[in-house]
């Protein structure tokens, strides 16, 4: 009976190790899964507010380049506005100016003095021929094509037209009854012309030098 005591007592100690080493064991996976769990959950937390920083850092940069091109467009569009109103404002002035040289035709083509202090006198009547009309026109349209019906040479052309005869055996020496007055309200009219297309061409090369077009 003595020698079964010191058996039981060490079956009693193992029996306590063996659980010590079973709480020391699950205390420590327990320990370890939480810790495991909170580092998990941390990255998780850390990289969802990673991601929402980025969309956000996203939407912001998103946000300021339409309002940069929004901007860009807004004053592209006042620019274009700007340049096609002062075309108009210019070809009403080339208007008023055409005006302004019209009303003054009849007068410098009817009457002359022979000094500053004569009366004045009716002009001589100016003639012009057929070839002068038609090297008149050539250089306008540039062509040495006829560009009108042809005019009787007793006849005077309509207010502000040039024509010239057509038919290959049109003489250029007869004469075309294009007046003075003919003359300078054609000149008007195409100096008028020839302005607005200056002024428009001016307006589309700045268009294109202010949006770095070539």
């Amino acid at each position: 009976m003595s020698g079964i005591k010191p058996v039981v007592i060490w079956l009693l100690v193992l029996a306590t190790a063996v659980g010590c080493v079973a709480l020391i064991h699950s205390s420590g996976y327990d320990q370890g899964f939480a810790l495991a769990k909170a580092e998990g959950d941390a990255a998780l937390d850390k990289a969802a507010k990673e991601h929402e920083a980025e969309l956000r850092s996203l939407a912001e940069s998103t946000a300021i380049g339409l309002k940069k091109a929004t901007d860009e467009l807004l004053a592209s569009q006042a620019y274009g506005n700007g340049l096609a109103a002062d075309l108009v404002a210019k070809r009403d002035e080339l208007r008023t100016v055409t005006d302004k040289l019209n009303g003054e035709i009849q007068r410098v083509t009817t009457l002359y003095r022979r000094a500053l202090d004569a009366q004045p006198e009716a002009l001589p009547p100016a003639l012009f021929t057929v070839g002068f009309v038609r090297v008149w026109n050539s250089a306008l349209f540039g062509t040495t094509a006829a560009t009108a019906v042809a005019v009787p040479a007793t006849a005077p052309a309509s207010s502000g037209t040039i024509a010239t005869p057509t038919g290959a055996g049109a003489a250029d020496d007869l004469i075309a009854g294009v007046t003075r007055a003919d003359l300078l309200a054609n000149q008007v009219r195409n100096g008028e012309g020839y302005a607005a297309c200056r002024a428009q061409l001016t307006k589309l090369i700045e268009w294109n030098t202010r949006n770095g077009r070539n």
